[in-house]
C-alpha cells in the first residue's frame, strides 16, 4: 500500500522581525511528521495562511511561490526514491535525504572529526600541538551547542546556514560568556570546516556569505626590558630551571615561539660571508617562512647547549626543550622569584622580542619577516601596544618646543 504523503508550508510568527516571519515546511507520511526551516523569510502582509503560498501576483510573490514549488518538487522525488529502496518510509527518512542524509551524505561534525585526524597525523612535522589542543576546544564547543541550543547530535552540513552562524556565536558570547577574540576564532574554524566542504562540491554556496564580526582582541603583555634583565640575573639553583630559563631567554630575542624552539635543528643555523649568524626555519602552526640575524646573547645560548645532549630529543636539536606544561611550570616559579610585572610564560617570550623590536626602530615590513606573519596586520598589533615609546617620543617633542608656545594674557 502506497504511503500518504503531503508537504506544506507555514509561517513561524512568534519569529517576527522587521514585519517579517520565517517560512516553515512540514512533512507528512503516514501520521509521521518533519518540520523545516525553508531559510526564507516573507512579510506577514503578503502571506495568506489559508492557500500556504504567497499571495497576490507581484514579481516578489511569484518568485517566493516558485522557489516553495522547487522544494516542494525536489523533496516529492526524495520521497518516491525511499518509496522505491526502503521497506519503511517516514517523514523524518525523507527529510534526512532532502537534507543530504543518503548514501554519500556529509555532516557537520563528521567533517570535523575527520580534519582533527588529519591535523593529528601531523603534528611535530608541519603541524603545532597547541593549534591542534585548541581545535579539540573547537570541536567540543560546537558539540555543546549542538546538544544544548539546537537538541541534536550533528548537522547536515547542507542545513547550515547565516542564521546557525549569528546563533552560534551569540551563544558564544551570551551563554558561554566568552571573549569576543575567542568566539571569533571558534567562527572562523567553522568557517574554515565550510571552506573544505565547499572545496569538495558539497555545498555550491558558503554559508558565510553575509555574516560578519569583529573582534576584540586581548592586550598582549610583555615584559619590560627591566623584567628581561631580572629574568637573565636571576640565581636559579637546578639546571633544569636554568636551561628553561635559557630557552625562553632566546624566544625573546629571536622571537620563536614554544613549537618552533622545539623543531630548531642545528641546520637552521646559517653563517655568512660576513661572520653574521642566521636563524632561518618555517613556522609550524602555518609554515610562513621566517629568518632572524642572531642578536649576540642568542649566540651565546645556542653555543651553552652545543654538546650537552642530555634531555635533548636528538643530538641535532639546538636545545634540550622538554613538554609544554613542564615549561609553564617553571616559567611561573620564575616570574615570582624575579618579581616581573607580569606572569611568564613561553608566548610572553615571542610578544617581548616583538615590543622590544619595535621600540628599537626595526620597521614593521622586516619584523613581518622575523616573525613569520602571514599579513602584516597581525604584527601591527604589537605596534598598539608601544605606548612607553609614544610617552618618549612626547617628552622629547616638549624639551624642543615645552616654553615656545604658551596662551596669551
Amino acid at each position: 500500500m502506497r504511503s500518504t504523503f503531503s508537504v506544506l508550508f507555514y509561517t513561524k510568527n512568534q519569529s517576527l522581525k522587521d514585519g517579517k516571519v520565517p517560512i516553515m515546511g512540514r512533512i507528512t507520511i503516514n501520521k509521521t511528521t518533519a518540520c523545516f526551516s525553508c531559510k526564507r523569510e516573507v512579510s506577514l502582509a503578503l502571506w495568506d495562511a489559508k492557500a500556504k503560498r504567497a499571495k497576490g501576483k507581484s514579481d516578489e510573490a511569484r518568485r517566493l511561490n516558485q522557489e516553495l514549488d522547487n522544494i516542494k518538487a525536489q523533496i516529492t522525488r526524495h520521497y518516491q526514491y525511499v518509496c522505491d529502496h526502503d521497506s519503511l518510509v517516514t517523514a523524518k527518512s525523507v527529510y534526512n535525504r532532502y537534507l543530504g542524509f543518503g548514501d554519500d551524505y556529509h555532516t557537520l561534525m563528521g567533517l570535523f572529526r575527520e580534519q582533527l585526524a588529519s591535523y593529528k597525523e601531523k603534528i611535530g612535522k608541519e603541524k603545532a600541538a597547541s593549534t591542534y589542543r585548541g581545535l579539540v576546544s573547537d570541536y567540543k564547543n560546537l558539540q555543546l551547542f549542538l546538544k544544548e541550543k539546537r537538541r541534536i547530535e550533528d548537522i547536515a552540513i547542507a542545513e547550515l546556514d547565516k542564521k546557525f552562524i549569528e546563533d552560534y556565536y551569540n551563544w558564544m558570547l551570551g551563554t558561554c560568556a566568552l571573549a569576543s577574540s575567542t568566539a571569533f576564532g571558534r567562527v572562523n574554524t567553522l568557517k574554515w570546516l565550510m571552506y573544505t566542504a565547499q572545496e569538495r562540491g558539497w555545498i555550491r554556496l558558503h554559508p558565510f556569505i553575509g555574516f560578519d564580526c569583529l573582534p576584540e582582541y586581548k592586550r598582549r603583555s610583555f615584559l619590560t626590558e627591566e623584567d628581561l634583565q631580572s629574568v637573565i640575573h636571576a640565581k636559579l639553583n637546578y639546571k633544569r630551571q636554568r636551561a628553561i630559563r635559557d630557552m625562553f631567554l632566546f624566544m625573546c630575542f629571536t622571537g620563536l615561539a614554544y613549537a618552533d624552539l622545539k623543531e630548531i635543528t642545528y641546520k637552521n643555523i646559517h653563517t655568512d660571508s660576513e661572520g653574521g649568524t642566521w636563524l632561518m626555519g618555517n613556522r609550524i602552526k602555518t609554515g610562513v617562512a621566517y629568518v632572524v640575524k642572531l642578536l649576540p646573547i642568542a649566540i651565546e645560548l645556542v653555543e651553552r647547549y652545543r654538546g650537552d645532549n642530555e634531555k635533548k630529543s636528538s643530538p641535532d636539536k639546538v636545545f634540550p626543550v622538554g613538554e609544554y606544561q613542564t615549561m609553564v611550570s617553571s616559567l611561573r616559579v620564575l616570574t615570582r622569584k624575579c618579581g616581573c610585572s607580569t606572569e611568564i610564560t613561553p608566548h610572553i617570550g615571542r610578544h617581548t622580542f616583538a615590543v622590544l623590536a619595535i621600540l628599537k626602530g626595526m620597521p614593521l615590513e622586516t619584523l613581518q619577516k622575523v616573525l613569520g606573519h602571514k599579513s602584516i596586520l597581525s604584527t601591527q598589533i604589537y605596534a598598539e601596544l608601544i605606548n612607553p615609546k609614544v610617552g618618549e617620543d612626547t617628552d622629547r617633542l616638549c624639551m624642543k618646543i615645552g616654553d615656545t608656545y604658551r596662551l596669551a594674557n
